[in-house]
Parts: C-alpha cells; sequence; structure tokens
C-alpha cells in the first residue's frame, strides 16, 4: 500500500468515525470511544503527511544536487 492509498483509507475511515460519532450519545462510551478513534486517525494522517513532505523534500534536494 503507497503512503497516498494509506492517506486516503485513514481519511475514508476518519470520515465513518465522524459520522457514527454524531449519531452517538453525548457523553456515551461509543461517543468517547468514536472520539479517540478521531483523534488516533488525525495523528496518524498528521504523520503520513510529515513522512510524505520529508519525502519529496528529500528527493527534490537529491535532483537539485545531482
Amino acid at each position: 500500500m503507497s503512503p497516498d492509498d494509506a492517506i486516503d483509507r485513514i481519511l475514508e475511515l476518519s470520515a465513518e468515525a465522524h459520522t457514527k460519532r454524531r449519531e452517538a450519545a453525548l457523553n456515551s462510551t461509543m461517543f468517547h470511544k468514536l472520539t479517540g478513534a478521531v483523534l488516533a486517525y488525525g495523528q496518524a494522517l498528521d504523520l503520513l503527511t510529515k513522512l510524505r513532505k520529508e519525502s519529496s523534500w528529500q528527493q527534490s534536494t537529491r535532483a537539485a544536487g545531482a
């Protein structure tokens, strides 16, 4: 799975969790569980996008030096 595919999949999962969270009763166990899932998806997306930017930056730096 490519990093872009992983990012797309995490976005899909996050959207599903957001939708289910809106349907859950406020302050219920499910609401809090889904809140944690949304937070985790956000952190994973942050990491993957930073890695993708770093990778593309390193590639452009190598290409410029070649």
